[in-house]
């Protein structure tokens, strides 16, 4: 288990640093050229393989965490009881994480293909893993509050918040005309925060532990959201007058 967790680790760095500079092709290149399509395909595939390694790497994390994260360090027994109180809740915000980041850069794709055709996005398979969100993501949070991590409260919520945006989307009566062009671009930007958001909580962790020390490196993890989010709403307005999308006009049941 330990060879297999290994190989999809350095898989994961390798593609995931990779998807932090493919994200911004998309978003540069003109909307509907080839290399907006190219790029936003590539990163698509990247960022599936990124999130399902993810979710693959949590759970075998979370079944054998002394086998994983121990292995054949030479520490101690109080050592390892130290290391797990924060290693095993950093996995569960990992794993949701990964399925936030699954569930967000498909149905970015998934609205493109379907665009007025909603119908396409209500099947079990798709909406599945967007369900599953809200059980694992009340779990998490449930962690987060009973040891006192804000970082397991704070993207809890955030996937609750996103996985009832998806589901209100696909399966509310009502929607306006070319919303699926908001929808693929919010949530494409979606998928770009939690790739970040990653980089930042696992990969820079070391590297930002010598300026934001302790406590204070909840505030390098919650730059990416914070920022992401900022910048979505300002160019969700700008994309909803370009393309002329009038939420007081909807479509009937697409």
């Amino acid at each position: 288990m330990l060879t297999i967790h290994t190989t999809l680790l350095y898989m994961h760095i390798f593609l995931g640093a990779i998807a932090l500079m493919v994200f911004w092709l998309p978003i540069i290149a003109r909307k509907g050229s080839k290399l907006h399509i190219n790029a936003g395909n590539v990163f698509y595939y990247i960022m599936l393989f990124v999130a399902g390694s993810g979710i693959v790497m949590s759970l075998m994390g979370m079944s054998d965490p002394i086998g994983i994260y121990v292995n054949t360090k030479q520490i101690s027994n109080e050592q390892i009881e130290k290391m797990m109180v924060w290693r095993i809740p950093f996995t569960y915000f990992l794993l949701l994480l990964s399925m936030l980041t699954w569930v967000t850069v498909r149905h970015a794709i998934g609205v493109l293909r379907a665009k007025a055709n909603r119908d396409m996005l209500r099947s079990w398979t798709y909406q599945g893993p967007v369900f599953l969100m809200f059980p694992v993501a009340v779990f998490v949070g449930w962690q987060g509050i009973r040891i006192g991590m804000p970082l397991l409260i704070i993207f809890a919520v955030v996937s609750l918040i996103t996985a009832s945006s998806i589901s209100m989307y696909v399966f509310k009566k009502d929607v306006a005309p070319r919303a699926w062009i908001i929808e693929h671009f919010s949530a494409m930007v979606g998928a770009g925060i939690a790739v970040y958001t990653a980089f930042f909580a696992a990969g820079g962790r070391k590297v930002l532990s010598e300026w934001l020390p302790g406590e204070w490196q909840i505030v390098s993890w919650l730059a990416a959201p914070v920022i992401g989010l900022t910048v979505l709403m300002a160019l969700k307005g700008y994309y909803q007058r370009k393309y002329k999308v009038q939420t007081n006009k909807a479509l009937q049941h697409r």
